[in-house]
């Protein structure tokens, strides 16, 4: 029989008991590292076109499809989803567990993010026009640091995900502390609860009281429910679910526009979130029959996308500025224009990595032996994801 884990950090791991012998046998589900990696690369070909309007205004060469990149958001939260249900079976009804799981989710989040948000705050107090700039600069500090929904924008720009996945993790946490044959009814409740919030649109109100609502949250579900059914699907299921999964994105996918907190409403879940469940099921139920493959090589894209999804927006910002002060608005020649977006590409890449091996992997570090000693672990995982 197959037994899937995480280990604190995110990482999937399989172990394979073999009768007679009962041997164990450990293999990554790299699946889940490639569709974290694709998303964050998504979200920075999103921001990038962005970029591209502010600073290269008479120089557009990005394709028009970057601009569906913000649907790397969606399948982050369905990634997010599929995660949690897949560590924390065997788990449930334990307060134990539910202190470690909400353990795991704080150090996954905060300190790395409080590690940029510091950064930011000097730029906040000498150069305010350069944060919130659309809000005249204006920025709750508590706020942003420990991730609660405001009206006003977070030091950070794409921390406001980062409120609605600590959100999921709350409810989650809740869940949590249900026997496990509770899990399939509380996630039928909470998508129902989201139907019912939505069906009119989405609700406005205090951002306290929007979030609850947030038809975000419905993609958090449709990824749990691909994590209870992956090991269930066989090969030709696993690619007609995928090739399914393709065509929802391309024929119904719908990025509409999102209120921070009060959400979409629920054109974007059921499509994009239906589409990027059925893929992701689709892949790891294939992975589950037989490995990724070659693409297993690529899964460090995967290991290091918080860190890229927390840097990018300000490294593609910074590269439009040394730009303009290089460059000047009236270079328009697209090979130069695009060798300053090879390079602005590469530099994400580079900061990404070094931010997930300097900061994410000491981190994560810590927070396991830190772990060990308050729960009295008598074991620690050894890889961090």
């Amino acid at each position: 029989m197959r037994r899937w884990r995480f280990d604190p950090g995110g990482h999937v791991t399989d172990q394979l008991l073999r009768r007679p012998q009962l041997r164990q046998a450990a293999a990554q589900l790299d699946t889940v590292q490639l569709a974290r990696g694709f998303a964050a690369l998504a979200v920075v070909a999103y921001h990038a076109q962005l970029t591209q309007e502010k600073y290269f205004p008479e120089a557009t060469i990005l394709p028009g499809f970057f601009g569906s990149g913000l649907s790397g958001v969606d399948l982050f939260f369905v990634i997010s989803g599929f995660v949690m249900v897949l560590t924390t079976r065997g788990k449930h009804g334990a307060p134990r567990n539910v202190a470690k799981f909400l353990w795991n989710r704080f150090f996954r989040i905060y300190p790395t993010y409080w590690a940029y948000s510091l950064a930011l705050l000097p730029v906040l107090f000498l150069a305010p026009a350069f944060i919130n700039s659309s809000q005249g600069g204006q920025v709750n500090v508590l706020a942003s640091f420990l991730l609660l929904p405001t009206e006003i924008l977070p030091l950070l720009l794409v921390a406001w995900t980062l409120t609605l996945e600590v959100w999921f993790y709350i409810v989650f946490a809740v869940v949590l502390l249900l026997p496990e044959r509770m899990l399939v009814p509380a996630l039928g409740v909470w998508f129902a609860f989201l139907i019912v919030m939505n069906w009119s649109g989405p609700i406005a109100a205090n951002p306290l009281l929007e979030l609850p609502t947030n038809a975000m949250a419905v993609e958090f579900i449709f990824g749990g429910v691909a994590a209870l059914l992956f090991r269930r699907v066989n090969r030709v299921a696993a690619v007609v679910l995928a090739v399914a999964g393709v065509a929802v994105l391309l024929v119904l996918g719908a990025t509409t526009p999102a209120d921070m907190y009060a959400g979409p409403g629920l054109e974007r879940p059921l499509t994009l979130g239906v589409g990027y469940a059925l893929i992701l099921l689709g892949l790891t139920a294939s992975e589950n029959r037989g490995g990724a493959g070659a693409f297993s090589r690529l899964t460090v894209f995967g290991d290091m996308s918080y860190s890229v999804y927390l840097c990018h927006v300000l490294v593609l910002a910074l590269m439009g500025r040394v730009w303009l002060a290089i460059a000047g608005p009236a270079v328009t020649d697209p090979l130069i224009v695009g060798a300053w977006w090879l390079v602005t590409f590469a530099a994400v890449l580079t900061v990404g990595y070094l931010s997930y091996r300097l900061i994410e992997r000491p981190v994560m570090t810590v927070s396991r032996r830190w772990r060990a000693s308050v729960f009295q672990e008598t074991k620690v995982a050894s890889r961090v994801r």
